[in-house]
Order: C-alpha cells, then sequence, then structure tokens
C-alpha cells in the first residue's frame, strides 16, 4: 500500500482534483486514490471494472498507446501514475505521451525505478524470473529496466525535475515541471542509455536524486502549492 500511503499524504495536503493512472491490474491502488475524477488505463483489468463506471470514473480497456493516441490532449491531470509494463522503452513512451496530458502543476509518478538486484533489472519479466531461479537466489522482485527512463528524463527534458523515493516500499520517481539549474547532459544518446545495465546502473545511480519517502513527499507537496 506504500503507493496510497503516499499519494493520500500528498492530496491531503493540495488541490490534487484529477488522477490518470496507466497499469491499474487488480486496483489496488487506484481505488484508494480519493480525487473526484480518476482515469484508468489498462489491456486487461483483473476485476469487473463496468460496475465501479460512473461520470467521475472512467475505466479504458486498452494499450496505454491507444489511451493517448485516441485521447491527445483531450484533458489535463493533476496527477500521473505510470506503472505499467516494466520496460525502458514502453514507460519513456507512457512519459513522452502524457505530456499532452499535463499542465504547469501536473506531478508523475514512475513506479519501480530502482531495481534490487540484477536479475530484477532484467527487462523481460520470465528471463527475470528464470535467470533468479538459475542462479539459485531467492525471490521474486521485477522492476525491469525502468530506471533507464529516469536518465533519459535527465539528459532530454531539462525543464523537468525530479526525486527518487527508496525506501519505506516500492522505489518510485516523483517528476514535475521545474528547470533544473546548470543542466548538462550526462550520456545524450538514447541509444546509450537503453544499453545501460545493471552494473552500470548502479554506478550512475546518484542521477535519481534518491530521497527518503518523507523527503520525496515533502518536495512533491511544495511543488504543488506553489511554494
Amino acid at each position: 500500500m506504500h503507493s496510497s500511503r503516499r499519494f493520500s499524504e500528498i492530496i491531503a495536503a493540495t488541490n490534487v482534483d484529477s488522477y490518470l493512472e496507466i497499469g491499474v491490474e487488480t486496483g489496488g491502488t487506484f481505488f484508494n486514490v480519493d480525487v473526484p475524477t480518476k482515469v484508468a488505463v489498462d489491456p486487461n483489468f483483473r476485476f469487473d471494472f463496468e460496475s465501479f463506471r460512473s461520470a467521475e470514473v472512467e475505466f479504458n480497456q486498452m494499450t496505454s498507446d491507444e489511451f493517448f493516441l485516441h485521447h491527445v490532449g483531450e484533458r489535463k491531470f493533476d496527477m500521473i501514475f505510470l506503472d505499467g509494463l516494466h520496460t525502458f522503452e514502453q514507460t519513456f513512451r507512457d512519459f513522452c505521451n502524457s505530456i499532452s496530458h499535463s499542465h504547469d502543476k501536473t506531478l508523475w509518478i514512475i513506479d519501480d525505478t530502482v531495481p534490487r538486484d540484477v536479475y530484477s533489472a532484467i527487462s523481460d519479466h520470465q528471463a527475470a524470473l528464470r535467470a533468479r531461479r538459475q542462479a539459485g537466489a531467492e525471490g521474486s522482485s521485477w522492476h525491469g529496466d525502468v530506471y533507464k527512463v529516469v536518465f533519459a528524463i535527465h539528459d532530454f527534458f531539462p525543464v523537468y525535475s525530479f526525486c527518487t523515493i527508496a525506501g519505506n516500499g516500492n522505489p518510485q520517481t516523483l517528476v514535475w515541471k521545474q528547470p533544473r539549474a546548470d543542466f548538462s547532459p550526462a550520456w545524450n544518446n538514447l541509444e546509450s542509455i537503453s544499453r545501460i545495465d545493471y552494473f552500470d546502473f548502479l554506478r550512475a545511480k546518484d542521477f535519481l536524486n534518491l530521497v527518503s519517502e518523507e523527503e520525496g513527499i515533502a518536495q512533491a507537496i511544495s511543488f504543488l502549492s506553489g511554494e
């Protein structure tokens, strides 16, 4: 429930009225976000979403690519949660596409941006599980290579600031529109970013701007409150 806990704290202290979630599955986070308007996107909801549909709660059973293609710029959201397919390519595309649904005070939350180990960082879920099992390692955590999205935002979106919550729940990166001072690209090449592996990630970890949950939430509230 780390997402619900964090989002609820941010929402309670700000004026967030609208929420978009990409990658909903069972709705564990979506149903616990209490805002006037909510939009869910998932190619295969794992619940009877029709029974929860209302004028304020919308469900789109389709891929995120389809949603953004058919609803480009249709509405703006105060908070956007990206928790779809855990690959660099898809999550980065979701971020880029979601910009047309943002305004100057939109807060993004990108899930799974700090892999737990070398197996967790493999982009293919089944391959990650096989590799872990073959190595005799325990656990089943999988974050994919979503962490590369943060590096791409760092290099190609200097007008956005971000921090990454690590600890007290799953790692998540918060992104908001605020130019970064003294910007300088680290890779300056999307192909180079796409080729980063887990050990490169460990060497570049400082680029994620790691913070505690308390500090990350405080930064989000400060931005949304205009402080």
